[in-house]
C-alpha cells in the first residue's frame, strides 16, 4: 500500500499551486489496486470541474512519483459538508463553529463530544481545542482527537 504521508508531499504543492488546499488524503482498497482519495476545497469552495482538473494534474505525478503501483484509483473530491478537521489551521477557521469531535479513548465514560469550537491554544503536546456545548465545556490535545469535523444538523 503506499504510504499516504509520502503520498501528501507529492501531492499537496500541485493542489497548492493550483490555487485549492488538500484538506484530508486517505489510502484504501487492497495492495492489488489502491484507492488514493484526495479531498480538496478553496475558500469559494470546490466544483467537479476543479476535482476534474486537480485528477488530472495529480494522476500524471502520482505515476511519475512511483509512490502508486502501476494499477490504482485516484479520487479527488470536496471534503462535504461534514468536512474534517485535520490540521491546526482548519479549527483556527472554524472557530466558532459546532463541531464533532471522536477521541482515540473515553473520557468521562464516552468517545464522542459535539459542540461549538471556542477557541485554538497552544499547548504541551502540539495545540489543543476548547469545545462547549451549553454549560459544558471541554479541552482536548491534538493527539488526542481521533477525529473531528463540522457538525451538521440533520
Amino acid at each position: 500500500m503506499p504510504d499516504p504521508s509520502r503520498l501528501i508531499a507529492v501531492v499537496e504543492p500541485i493542489v497548492e499551486q493550483a490555487g485549492a488546499e488538500l484538506v484530508d488524503l486517505e489510502v484504501a482498497g487492497s495492495h492489488g489496486r489502491p484507492v488514493v482519495r484526495a479531498y480538496v476545497d478553496t475558500v469559494e469552495g470546490i466544483t467537479l470541474d476543479e476535482c476534474a482538473r486537480l485528477s488530472r494534474l495529480l494522476e500524471s505525478e502520482l505515476e511519475r512519483s512511483g509512490e502508486v503501483p502501476e494499477r490504482y484509483v485516484l479520487e479527488v473530491s470536496s471534503p462535504g459538508i461534514d468536512r474534517p478537521l485535520t490540521r491546526r489551521a482548519h479549527y483556527e477557521r472554524f472557530v466558532g463553529h459546532r463541531i464533532d469531535v471522536r477521541l482515540y479513548t473515553k473520557r468521562e465514560g464516552r468517545k464522542k463530544y459535539v459542540g461549538t469550537l471556542e477557541r485554538v491554544e497552544n499547548g504541551e503536546r502540539g495545540f489543543r481545542i476548547v469545545v462547549r456545548d451549553g454549560q459544558e465545556q471541554w479541552t482536548f490535545a491534538e493527539d488526542e482527537i481521533a477525529r473531528a469535523r463540522l457538525h451538521v444538523e440533520w
